[in-house]
């Protein structure tokens, strides 16, 4: 497949190199040539330093089978949208947006492309931390039907000290699948004999409407979050903001160093306490009384971003969540003691994978580096075949959903034609 990306900013480079590791023919376009000159030194592309909006620019990729459009600027990947739709006539038009509105089916239907809101992507993983914030880790498959999430084994719950076999009563009543532990910065496909520990980090596979149900079965404590505190407010910071704001009924402080966007803030937000001032000041962090806060949030994108989590943890927030931009530091933030990194890029990348059905794939995540989760659909060569003759290497089946429910399987379960198997590929190998 020829894809063509337009913007090459930090969300278009990521979807560039990722999918020409892929091996699908990649070409991007931007008016930067430092960023063109850049991917084309760490990525084998097509890179053209144009103006999408030039007829000879945007005309020699017109042949192309899907169309990515990620600048940063969402008036910008509309209108492009629309001249790639009206002039050159493609059908396969995938396009970013930050700003809720702009996302809205109405928009979708009458340009006839299909759009993905960064925003909406990175809100699903802030409410669920408001909701239930024991969850530090959350993605969804079939639509949001089923969900993977990570919870860290704490008594009285019924893991800690348990061995995985002896669950077996809890799964009954519950279906779910003890996909991965982690433990000391290790990962491993857990076995029946296996003990788990207080601290261990559980990745656990389960139906989202049977959650509620799982949590009180499973005898998981939590606190309810109650006041949320934003340091730094960014485009997407403020979006969050506005709908904490509209729909849950929170006591929300902001800390902003602009004192114009402090102003507009306050203004919008009446009820809403904000404080001109540095979000890594730690002395204002301290007399703020970040260690008494239910949850941090920084979505402002800049450099300080981690540098003001990292400090609001040192001083025992409970919670901490940081909207980041370069996947490489996800694993850091968190061995850093951040709870939820976000990674818009990621979120947004996989949207276009399950869009473009990758290596004919229902969907595809990286639950962490070197684990992935992917979604096949059983075909007509595996009707009638029981999961171990599977050609499965360095994978293991976590369920399989048969007429829209959850199958907790076995090696001797046999699969039918349009059944939807949730594997989990390692890539050492290595389980325990």
């Amino acid at each position: 497949m020829k894809i063509c990306i337009v913007g090459a900013g930090v969300v278009g480079s990521y979807l560039a190199k990722k999918l020409s590791e892929e091996g699908y023919d990649i070409a991007i376009i931007d008016k930067d040539s430092k960023k063109i000159e850049d991917l084309q030194m760490h990525a084998d592309i097509a890179a053209y330093s144009c103006d999408a909006f030039d007829e000879e620019c945007i005309g020699q990729l017109k042949d192309y089978d899907l169309y990515i459009v990620a600048t940063n600027k969402d008036e910008i990947n509309l209108s492009v949208a629309l001249m790639l739709r009206a002039v050159y006539n493609r059908d396969r038009i995938f396009v970013r947006v930050d700003k809720d509105i702009l996302s809205k089916h109405e928009i979708e239907s009458f340009l006839q492309i299909e759009i993905v809101n960064t925003f909406k992507e990175i809100y699903k993983n802030v409410e669920t931390i408001i909701d239930y914030p024991f969850i530090s880790y959350l993605n969804e498959l079939e639509e949001g039907k089923f969900i993977i999430l990570s919870y860290r084994a704490k008594r009285p719950d019924r893991f800690t000290n348990t061995k995985i076999a002896d669950l077996k009563d809890l799964r009954e009543k519950v279906p779910f699948t003890l996909a991965v532990i982690e433990r000391d910065e290790k990962i491993f496909i857990p076995k029946g004999e296996k003990t788990i520990l207080e601290g261990d980090l559980l990745y656990i596979l389960i139906e989202r409407d049977r959650l509620d149900e799982f949590i009180d079965l499973s005898n998981i404590q939590f606190t309810p979050v109650k006041d949320v505190v934003f340091l730094g407010v960014s485009q997407v910071g403020r979006s969050i903001l506005k709908r904490l704001y509209e729909e849950k009924k929170l006591k929300i402080k902001v800390i902003e160093e602009d004192i114009q966007l402090c102003e507009e803030i306050a203004s919008e937000f009446p009820g809403i306490m904000v404080l001109n001032g540095k979000i890594t000041d730690q002395e204002l962090l301290k007399s703020e009384r970040i260690d008494d806060t239910d949850l941090v949030v920084s979505a402002s994108y800049k450099e300080d971003n981690i540098l003001a989590c990292i400090i609001a943890k040192k001083l025992n927030a409970r919670k901490v969540l940081a909207v980041i931009e370069k996947p490489e530091y996800e694993e850091i933030a968190f061995s850093l003691g951040i709870d939820m990194p976000i990674v818009a890029r990621k979120l947004i990348a996989r949207k276009v994978y399950r869009k473009i059905r990758h290596r004919g794939l229902r969907d595809i995540f990286e639950l962490k580096e070197n684990v992935r989760v992917y979604e096949q659909t059983a075909d007509k060569k595996f009707s009638g075949k029981r999961i171990s003759e599977m050609p499965l290497k360095n994978s293991v089946v976590l369920s399989v959903v048969r007429d829209g429910k959850m199958n907790i399987v076995q090696g001797n379960f046999v699969l039918k034609e349009g059944d939807i198997l949730i594997i989990l590929e390692k890539e050492n190998g290595e389980n325990e």
